[in-house]
C-alpha cells in the first residue's frame, strides 16, 4: 500500500493478510536555495483531477484575498494541465497559470513555498512528495498530508480553514528560520519514508520470506 493510513484500512478488512508500505520514491535533492531571493507560492496538480480544481478555487477565491490583506503583491504559480477557463477566470492580477511545465526545477527553486489546499482525495500526494524532496516547504491541509509522517510546524504547515491556511503562508514567508526548520524537516522526511533506499528495504525483506524453487 501506499501509506500506513491505507495499509491498516485493509488489514481492518483482510486480518490475515500480509501488508507492506512502498509509498512514492523521490531523490532528495541537492543543495537547494534558501530562503532569500524566493517570491510566491506553488500549486502543481492536473485539472483532470477533481480535487485540484476545488483547491485551486479555494485558494485564489477564499485564501489568497486573505494573505494579501496581510502581504500584498504575492504572486501564486499554478502548474497544471487541462485547465478549465471558468477557473482560469477567476484569477486576477499575481496569479500566473504556466500549464504543463516539463521541468519544475527552476519554480522549486525560485518560489518561496508550495501550497496544497486540498480538501477530499486519498493517497499520497506526489506534489507534497516533490516540493519537500526539494527542499521547498508546503503549507497543506490535513487530508493533503494523509499517511505521510509529516508533524506541523517542523516537516510542514498544516492548516484546514482559510484563516488559517493563509496565516501559515504568511509565517512561512516572513519567518526565514521557520523556513529553513520546514525544509530541512521535510528532506528528512523524504529520506526517512520515501527514498529509494526505504523502497528498496523493504522490497528486498518481503522478497527474503518467499519460498526459493
Amino acid at each position: 500500500m501506499v501509506s500506513p493510513v491505507e495499509r491498516d484500512l485493509l488489514r481492518s478488512l483482510q486480518p490475515g493478510a500480509t501488508i507492506e508500505v512502498v509509498s512514492n520514491i523521490h531523490d532528495v535533492g541537492a543543495a537547494t536555495p534558501g530562503p532569500e531571493g524566493r517570491a510566491g507560492m506553488l500549486f502543481v496538480g492536473g485539472f483532470r483531477h477533481t480535487p485540484n480544481i476545488d483547491a485551486v478555487r479555494w485558494l485564489v477565491t477564499d485564501i489568497l484575498p486573505r494573505v494579501r490583506a496581510r502581504r500584498p503583491g504575492i504572486d501564486l504559480h499554478v502548474v497544471g494541465s487541462h485547465l478549465p477557463p471558468e477557473l482560469r477566470a477567476l484569477g486576477g492580477d499575481g496569479v500566473h497559470w504556466h500549464g504543463h511545465v516539463a521541468d519544475l526545477g527552476p519554480l522549486l527553486r525560485e518560489c518561496r513555498l508550495s501550497v496544497a489546499p486540498l480538501r477530499f482525495g486519498a493517497g499520497v500526494k506526489g506534489k507534497v512528495n516533490q516540493a519537500l524532496a526539494s527542499g521547498l516547504p508546503v503549507v497543506a491541509t490535513t487530508c493533503a498530508v494523509e499517511g505521510m509522517g509529516l508533524v506541523d510546524g517542523s516537516d510542514a504547515l498544516v492548516a484546514d480553514d482559510a484563516d488559517a491556511f493563509a496565516g501559515a503562508i504568511v509565517r512561512g514567508c516572513q519567518d526565514d528560520a521557520l523556513w529553513l526548520r520546514l525544509a530541512a524537516g521535510g528532506l528528512e522526511n523524504t529520506r526517512k519514508h520515501f527514498s529509494p533506499e526505504i523502497a528498496r528495504e523493504t522490497i528486498a525483506a518481503r522478497l527474503a520470506t518467499l519460498p526459493r524453487g
